[in-house]
């Protein structure tokens, strides 16, 4: 059975991107461009992992990781911010949050892809 992902990122054609990079590797790969629909589509779709952007205009990353954390949803749930941030602030504060990895962009996807890999097996 695939693993599924869910990717929440505002920016539609990097989702797309994101699509075609773990398409291939054999992935049913979900995206959402809007964060705040983002408890439907988890609760629908029960992902494997979350991708998750920080900036986004109607709820940001870390809003949206630090309400799942309050309301214990998801905790179990693997999480990976892939964000343009490349501040030791916020990776202490995504750690804080529950955020299992944090990559910068630009990224390599083949790496990208390696600590995905890792992190569902």
């Amino acid at each position: 059975m695939k693993k599924i992902i869910l990717a929440i990122d505002d920016d539609e054609t990097f989702l797309s991107t994101l699509k075609d990079i773990f398409e291939p590797e054999g992935f049913d790969f979900k995206t959402l461009s809007d964060p705040s629909k983002a408890e439907q589509y988890i609760d629908r779709l029960n992902p494997d992992l979350l991708i998750i952007d920080i900036f986004m205009p109607k709820r940001t990353g870390f809003n949206l990781v630090e309400d799942f954390k309050d309301r214990g949803l998801y905790q179990k749930m693997p999480k990976i911010f892939l964000t343009c941030l490349d501040d030791d602030v916020e990776k202490m504060t995504a750690r804080a949050c529950g955020v299992t990895h944090y990559v910068t962009k630009p990224f390599h996807p083949e790496e990208l892809v390696r600590r995905v890999k890792t992190i569902l097996n």
